[in-house]
């Protein structure tokens, strides 16, 4: 069986344009957070207030991340009862630290899966579509996008969101400093959930998230699209490979598409 040599090359190179494409769209739409939540450029005219984190705009708040957020913990099943665990995508996905950091913002799938007696026993929770992901444990601050429903392991806090605050809540929660959480010479050890969950963050009103929103949000769909895309393209790739390899599948570099 012969595969065409230029499709095959020009699917993998289109993996890496996506790669460089939502590079760019997230930097656009990170320099909009910086100028909205940072810097306060289109609040210059406006009143604004002292709060625990200087100078804000009136109408937004300042408090602790559980004041606006429901934020919950991961969990992993005993490790010694293998019978909770799985490598079948068909159960639940189950998210690592490691996870976070190969998925893209994006996360669909993880390297382990629970079953669904898992779920059950263990009174494991889901969180929804669009719930945001962040690592707190050893690894700290890195920070993805729930693609579907799943759970994740202990080392993960959940912060579920609301339609106009995902991107914000992305951006908050990947440009925040940790460092500041520390209480010891370790930051990798002296950050737990309590401590995650008392993080002095701010919270712009309704109506400001949902005009970020309206402005950020196409970028993450573009984005989104892509990395569905390159998801295609990956398991493609993966199936072609191994027949290449063991000569199943025979290259003919004269085909052209």
């Amino acid at each position: 069986m012969r595969i065409r040599y230029n499709a095959y090359n020009n699917k993998n190179h289109l993996f890496y344009k996506n790669r460089q494409i939502n590079d760019n769209l997230e930097q656009q739409a990170q320099a909009l957070f910086k100028a909205w939540f940072v810097n306060f450029e289109p609040f210059k005219d406006g009143k604004f207030v002292e709060s625990e984190l200087g100078m804000i705009p009136e109408g937004c708040r300042v408090g602790k991340a559980e004041d606006f957020y429901n934020i919950n913990i991961g969990k992993t099943p005993p490790r010694k009862e293998q019978i909770w665990f799985s490598s079948n995508s068909s159960d639940y996905t189950w998210v690592s630290i490691s996870d976070l950091g190969s998925c893209g913002r994006f996360v669909f799938t993880s390297s382990e899966f629970l079953t669904h007696e898992a779920i059950k026993r263990h009174n494991i929770i889901l969180v929804p579509k669009d719930t945001i992901l962040l690592s707190f444990k050893l690894t700290i601050g890195r920070v993805g996008i729930a693609g579907t429903e799943l759970t994740t392991n202990e080392a993960i806090a959940r912060f579920i969101t609301s339609d106009e605050n995902r991107e914000y809540t992305y951006f908050l929660l990947k440009g925040y400093n940790y460092e500041k959480l520390g209480s010891t010479s370790s930051i990798a050890t002296a950050v737990n959930s309590k401590i995650i969950k008392a993080m002095v963050v701010l919270m712009p009103d309704k109506e400001i998230l949902k005009a970020f929103s309206s402005l950020t949000k196409p970028y993450f769909d573009q984005i989104l699209r892509n990395e569905q895309e390159s998801i295609r393209l990956t398991i493609l790739r993966d199936t072609l490979l191994p027949k290449l390899m063991s000569g199943e599948l025979k290259i003919n570099a004269t085909e052209v598409l």
